[in-house]
């Protein structure tokens, strides 16, 4: 396998990777707007179609540059688009103008898009020696100071999973330092082999076998919850049923300090035709220590929206609780109690079930927001 096509397969599984984590965010982003949907359905099909190009780069030398060049400006719009939307937050949608947080799904998928346009650089670049060096060194330098800002970043809290997931955050990070360290190997190599030089297979074949493999790992750890609140019930025998999204997010609750209330965070729905078996509910990531979640219930007296928050609540333990397909909704109550001034948010909740004897779990998007003390009580922090 000569070095040209190591970069050129290598860029390949990366469009891939960046592709397959586009078309899972179709439903939950479909649910915030529509046109985001479309937006999300375009570039992971044109993912997937360049990277089947590059497996088999077919027509004259112009129409490989000019798909080549497509894929570069492409891998670095969108890289762009995003940078917009969690900056200045993007001119329409849900929430025009919102700066929305950085969640792993997308700062995996900016991973894989910046290496795709740096190894098609690579791929186009040839035999022109100095520029390949270049690049090469400068994409390796990179994938090690990417590596470090991802560790800083998550140890600091500066971006977190997105609420809607259901894949394992800690898993994710190391499967992310992985694709960067061998991604800091293969690029660095391009700037010592020339690229018509025959590689010897074995070495070759297994850093690229295991590349994708620590690809596929960081895309399977960043998959969404499995159609955002998953209203078709395609994953799980369980799904949320009140309409909140991200465009129509519930107003925060103030709170005093001292103060308890009782909050209806989910409104869950069997929709198989057996039983399903609560095992465990509980936040997805670290909470702020402003407040604390004194029980978690479930209330069936408050199967509305309107009656989402109580000084009081009641019912019964969620925890071990059977949920009859059926039976309309099973409001999820958190009992909410104000330690000190500041943000509480409980962005999302992890359902760990029992269904026909087997286990499974799923991620449920909760909206929950608390503002404690005398401070003004902002919206809710989009996702």
């Amino acid at each position: 396998m000569s070095s040209s096509a190591g970069w050129r397969f290598a860029a390949a599984s990366l469009a891939f990777a960046a592709g397959v984590l586009h078309l899972a965010q179709i439903g939950p982003h479909a649910d915030e707007d529509p046109l985001f949907g479309v937006f999300f359905a375009a570039v992971g099909s044109l993912q997937i179609a360049g990277g089947l190009y590059l497996l088999r780069p077919l027509g004259p030398p112009a129409i490989r540059a000019f798909v080549g060049w497509f894929g570069i400006v492409g891998s670095l719009a969108t890289i762009a688009i995003w940078f917009a939307s969690r900056t200045s937050g993007l001119p329409f949608g849900a929430e025009p103008g919102t700066p929305e947080t950085i969640g792993l799904a997308d700062a995996a998928a900016d991973i894989f898009e910046v290496f795709t346009a740096l190894l098609i650089g690579l791929w186009l670049l040839g035999d022109r020696v100095r520029p390949r060096q270049l690049l090469a060194l400068g994409g390796a330098g990179s994938a090690v100071l990417l590596g470090g800002v991802w560790l800083v970043t998550r140890e600091l809290g500066l971006f977190a999973p997105d609420p809607r997931l259901v894949a394992f955050s800690d898993f994710a990070d190391g499967a992310a330092l992985g694709v960067l360290a061998l991604l800091a190997t293969f690029v660095a190599g391009a700037a010592l082999v020339p690229s018509s030089r025959v590689l010897p297979r074995a070495p070759a074949a297994l850093l690229l076998v295991t590349l994708v493999a620590a690809e596929l790992s960081l895309v399977v750890f960043t998959l969404p919850a499995r159609g955002g609140q998953n209203r078709d019930c395609l994953y799980a025998p369980i799904r949320e049923d009140s309409g909140i999204s991200h465009a129509q997010a519930p107003e925060s609750i103030p709170l005093e300090v001292g103060e308890q209330t009782s909050v209806v965070a989910l409104l869950l729905v069997a929709c198989a035709d057996a039983p399903v078996i609560l095992r465990d509910v509980r936040p997805i990531y670290p909470l702020p220590d402003t407040a604390e979640i004194r029980a978690i219930t479930i209330d069936r007296s408050r199967s509305a929206r309107n009656d989402r928050v109580r000084a009081r609540g009641g019912g019964i333990p969620a925890i071990g609780a059977t949920l009859e397909p059926g039976q309309g909704r099973y409001p999820i109550v958190l009992e909410i109690h104000a330690l000190r001034p500041g943000a509480f948010f409980v962005n999302a909740l992890r359902i760990d079930y029992e269904y026909r004897g087997s286990a499974g779990f799923i991620g449920f998007a909760s909206y929950v927001f608390v503002c404690v003390g005398d401070e003004p009580c902002p919206r809710p922090p989009g996702h």
